[in-house]
């Protein structure tokens, strides 16, 4: 039973970073029209550009933990970490992109074991109204509720629910995506926070 729920888990998490990528490759937004809103910064006081070595040394004073470092295409590298959200617990994972050795983007995911639907939409909407207080009314780019994966390593019933929206800046476009993977009795549900070089 633990081994069918961690496949579960596992084939869950593997939907939503391939729904999330999709979404962020096939949707190019407008920017947003931002006038007054407050300039969105990069997490963790970093700047694009910074390097690979900064990332390093800054999980290292805190404590973190680099759960992994690769090279995902010829000059992207992909470092994740764990343990960066001290003070709060939501935050499973802090994920940096790096471009020629340059740092393009951070992806912020949260989640937690225990949420159900309704406690894990409230926390997605609480999260997008704070950022449009923040920086203006995001952009709606996808909304699938309850659809039927594609992918063939889904477990068979399973229904997926992905919603993206997006706040852009002349500087740092920023995306909150939500994305539940159900099946039966079994969820797993995962916020994301990702900020990009427009």
């Amino acid at each position: 039973m633990a081994f069918r729920f961690l496949s579960f888990q596992r084939a869950a998490t593997r939907s939503a970073l391939l729904l999330l990528l999709m979404g962020a490759a096939l949707l190019t937004p407008c920017h947003a029209q931002q006038t007054g809103a407050i300039e969105i910064k990069v997490p963790y006081s970093l700047c694009w550009g910074d390097s690979p070595e900064k990332i390093h040394g800054m999980i290292s004073a805190v404590k973190a933990s680099e759960t992994a470092c690769s090279e995902k295409a010829p000059g992207k590298l992909v470092i994740e970490a764990e343990g960066l959200g001290i003070a709060d617990p939501l935050l499973k994972k802090s994920i940096f992109t790096f471009r020629d050795g340059s740092l393009i983007e951070v992806e912020l995911l949260y989640s937690e074991a225990l949420w159900d639907g309704d406690k894990a939409v409230d926390f997605f909407d609480r999260t997008r109204r704070r950022i449009d207080e923040r920086y203006g009314a995001g952009m709606l780019l996808v909304n699938k509720v309850k659809e039927t994966p594609a992918d063939p390593a889904a477990p068979t019933g399973s229904s997926y629910t992905l919603i993206i929206y997006n706040w852009s800046q002349p500087v740092v476009a920023l995306e909150l995506s939500f994305y539940s993977m159900e099946e039966k009795e079994r969820a797993f549900r995962l916020v994301s926070l990702r900020y990009k070089t427009p």
